[in-house]
């Protein structure tokens, strides 16, 4: 791992990139691994969030933009980010620490059927035939990485707040808000209300892909949903942070930016 970033970002974090992206442990993996756009982008949005003041004013809360080339698959960064996320907001408790920069609580947006369904078996595993709806937890796509995302000694506690903690938007809203949250969204009022009643939450957004409302006649586009989101984070006291999957420009290397 690059010593500049090492002495930039917390202890956590030092060991989840030296187990990404050290080459003793890609080495050990063989063929599975990040694509190197994948790490430029994991780096750059570990970079820019680490480095935020938790007590930035609302019009800094972060927008992290991420733009991936085709194929390049954005599931991959959305997973590292997240474990990210929860393994700091874990240890920090674990040392009596408040650091506002992470959370538990996590919005998957989802505008398509398909892509809710991708979500889930990412997170949940396969339809169990005859299930009535169950999964295998087995056949997670989480599951099917752990030895690219997940240090050895840390994948219990992952794997106990995924199968704890997914959960779809309707769920979410008819449940009291809890610790901890994975909540997979439809992206439209759904998602704005579950966003609302979460504090310090992060939002992982596909833009590369419109809602099928986005050019109806109900005079809701895409733009103006997101601008309503990005003003009910500036509005609250927490820290909210947004990943936003953008388009990528052809010609160009992932482009990752921050606020």
């Amino acid at each position: 791992m690059n010593p500049a970033v090492s002495q930039h970002v917390t202890p956590t974090t030092a060991a989840l990139l030296q187990w990404w992206f050290d080459p003793p442990c890609t080495q050990a993996r063989g063929r599975l691994s990040f694509h190197d756009e994948q790490r430029r982008a994991i780096l750059a949005t570990i970079t820019a969030h680490e480095a935020l003041d938790g007590d930035a004013p609302p019009h800094e809360r972060p927008v992290h933009r991420v733009a991936l080339p085709p194929g390049i698959d954005q599931m991959r960064v959305m997973l590292a980010l997240l474990i990210w996320q929860l393994l700091n907001h874990n240890d920090a408790l674990a040392a009596d620490l408040d650091d506002p920069r992470f959370t538990n609580r996590f919005i998957a947006v989802a505008h398509h059927a398909r892509a809710r369904d991708r979500l889930l078996g990412t997170f949940c595993g396969l339809p169990v035939p005859g299930g009535l709806g169950a999964r295998d937890f087995g056949t997670a796509g989480l599951v099917r990485l752990t030895e690219l995302l997940i240090p050895a000694n840390r994948r219990d506690e992952v794997y106990g707040f995924v199968c704890a903690h997914v959960c779809s938007g309707a769920q979410f809203m008819r449940q009291p808000v809890r610790d901890g949250l994975i909540a997979i969204t439809d992206g439209r009022l759904e998602a704005l209300e579950c966003f609302a009643r979460l504090p310090r939450v992060m939002v992982f957004d596909d833009e590369t892909r419109p809602p099928l409302w986005a050019h109806s006649n109900s005079g809701v586009t895409s733009p103006a949903w997101r601008q309503h989101l990005r003003r009910i984070a500036s509005a609250r006291d927490e820290l909210c942070a947004q990943v936003v999957f953008a388009q990528h420009r052809p010609g160009e290397g992932a482009d990752v930016s921050g606020p």
